[in-house]
């Protein structure tokens, strides 16, 4: 594994509430500290090419860079759901928040 394989950032957040909530890769000007209930930032700054997402509440995937999946992605409780891509295609994805007080743990490779 290269250096460049090793870039990316670890992000950990509680969701209080029922609802979806847009993890954002690529937006420049933001950072974890321009977080809001439904956006959450990371200091990647680029398409993600590999993640483990961790919860301690069962979630689900809805969409990844725009494409809303017919069928949710669902992530066990304490199990991690990982994916890794040849190249980094990640974006953004949306999380859907299905029990109140839901701690997530997001670790992201970028390319």
């Amino acid at each position: 594994m290269s250096d460049n394989d090793t870039l990316g950032d670890n992000r950990e957040f509680n969701v209080s509430a029922l609802s979806d909530v847009t993890i954002d890769f690529v937006t420049v000007s933001k950072t974890a500290a321009d977080d809001t209930d439904t956006i959450k930032y990371t200091n990647v700054r680029g398409a993600v090419k590999a993640y483990a997402l961790r919860t301690d509440k069962t979630i689900q995937i809805v969409s990844m860079t725009g494409v809303v999946f017919t069928d949710p992605i669902t992530v066990l409780i304490n199990k991690s759901h990982t994916e890794h891509f040849t190249n980094g295609i990640v974006t953004k994805m949306v999380v859907r928040i299905l029990t109140t007080n839901t701690n997530i743990k997001l670790r992201v490779l970028q390319r």
